[in-house]
């Protein structure tokens, strides 16, 4: 699975295992100098394109210019980073914590237990709703950025996980009760 990345709020699009050069110019500042094309026609880039061209292994292209609807330039990972050291160490290590925390982002192997049952629409415009609400959104339109977005969604999804554990095993709503009760030295309904 490839890792989404998202460099300086802007999210990098993926075509056929490639990177977009375009995204990563627009994440980087967008400077001419810095321009997709002044990079590929970079000596040192151009061997680096040979070199993982005739890599024994490579089964794709490092390189792959479209034009139209998904045009541009894409680029495999190697040419990402290289690209990256070309502008600055500022944005090549932008780009190293980026692959870092799509890594870390990737989901987990699945778990044989069964989540409950997925929430209802109705129940999804309240909770988007309440968390509207939280965030202090009155309006009826409001734009929320793609990484509070992914902070709730990620919220919603630990959430399911714990009402799953609690559904799929209750010995363990026991077990926590009794912790409780241990570490307050007191049992439910003795008052306060």
């Amino acid at each position: 699975m490839m890792a989404h990345l998202m460099i300086a709020s802007k999210d990098i699009r993926t075509l056929d295992g490639l990177y977009s050069l375009n995204d990563l110019h627009k994440a980087s500042g967008s400077e001419s100098r810095h321009l997709p094309a002044q990079f590929l026609r970079n000596q040192q880039t151009k061997e680096l394109i040979a070199e993982i061209d005739n890599y024994a292994n490579s089964h794709s292209l490092a390189v792959n210019k479209n034009q139209g609807r998904s045009g541009g330039t894409w680029v495999c990972k190697e040419l990402v980073y290289a690209y990256a050291m070309w502008i600055s160490p500022k944005f090549n290590l932008e780009v190293i914590r980026a692959f870092d925390q799509a890594q870390t982002e990737q989901p987990p192997e699945p778990i044989q237990q069964s989540l409950p049952a997925p929430i209802q629409d109705d129940e999804k415009l309240k909770l988007i709703n309440d968390v509207a609400k939280s965030l202090g959104i009155t309006e009826s339109i409001a734009v929320v950025s793609a990484t509070d977005i992914m902070a709730m969604i990620q919220t919603i999804r630990n959430y399911q996980q714990q009402l799953a554990r609690i559904q799929t095993n209750p010995a363990w709503v026991d077990q926590t009760i009794e912790r409780v009760k241990t570490a307050t030295g007191r049992g439910f309904g003795d008052g306060i």
